[in-house]
């Protein structure tokens, strides 16, 4: 008898829970989904979610662009900052604080064109990508 108690309140719970979380206005801001697809969220989005977004968000953002990265050149980020020049001052906060400033300035484009400005920075002129 519990085991079947406890089978039915689960589904009420996340039902009550739900309702409350609409009753209070707790929703999912446009371009959010359960998981976030990076490439569909706005920088508005971004720049609002990231001051107390949830832990590893600049660091989702990188992974996100390294594959655009790696899809347009062939190489990883380390390998793309080991090419730039030697006074160059790259590292994950300068990385990470490029999309930031620039979702800062621009809430009306998307994490794709901020990684995309951040490659025209990084890509060595001639190299053919992007």
């Amino acid at each position: 008898m519990v085991k079947r108690t406890r089978v039915l309140l689960t589904p009420l719970l996340l039902v009550a829970t739900l309702s409350l979380a609409d009753d209070n206005g707790l929703r999912l801001r446009p371009g959010m989904t359960g998981v976030p697809d990076l490439g569909a969220i706005s920088c508005e989005t971004f720049t609002h979610m990231h001051p107390a977004g949830p832990t590893g968000m600049e660091q989702a953002v990188l992974t996100w662009a390294q594959g655009y990265f790696f899809g347009l050149s062939g190489r990883t980020i380390d390998e793309i900052l080991a090419a730039q020049p030697a006074d160059a001052d790259w590292n994950f906060d300068t990385l990470s604080g490029y999309i930031v400033a620039y979702c800062a300035a621009r809430p009306e484009a998307g994490i794709p064109e901020a990684v995309a400005d951040l490659w025209a920075e990084l890509e060595p002129a001639g190299s053919g990508g992007g």
